[in-house]
């Protein structure tokens, strides 16, 4: 009976971590999906809140995205870290100017971490310029 309490001891946090794991995945899923929902439709609103205020400004972030309409966005590619921490994507968007009716198309690198603390994913790099 020792032995089994003991066991379970050593193993109860190999347990709890593989949890905590699926969950941070679970949320990574969550945010992609309401990141992306949200490029397509425009919603820079709810775009910006995913960029780490340490990174740009919810303001500045607004900016960014003046005038600019969001007519696809694709995920290209998804590159994630041993500790399951960082994730890179390849993304791909097509946009246009308001004013211009020019549809345009633009591939970058987006940069996601994990924050521990908030059990958040966060934008790390910036939105890219549209030109």
């Amino acid at each position: 009976m020792k032995n089994m309490i003991i066991a379970v001891f050593i193993f109860l946090p190999l347990g709890c971590a593989s949890i905590s794991e699926h969950a941070k995945m679970e949320a990574y899923g969550r945010t992609m999906d309401s990141y992306q929902t949200a490029m397509q439709l425009s919603d820079f609103n709810t775009v910006c809140k995913a960029v780490d205020p340490l990174e740009m400004v919810r303001k500045d972030c607004l900016q960014r995205y003046e005038n600019v309409k969001i007519v696809s966005y694709e995920v290209l590619g998804v590159n994630l870290s041993e500790d399951k921490l960082e994730v890179t994507q390849t993304v791909e968007a097509e946009y246009f100017f308001v004013d211009r009716y020019i549809v345009k198309k633009i591939e970058y690198e987006q940069s996601w971490h994990y924050d521990k603390e908030t059990q958040n994913w966060l934008l790390q790099t910036a939105p890219p310029h549209f030109e």
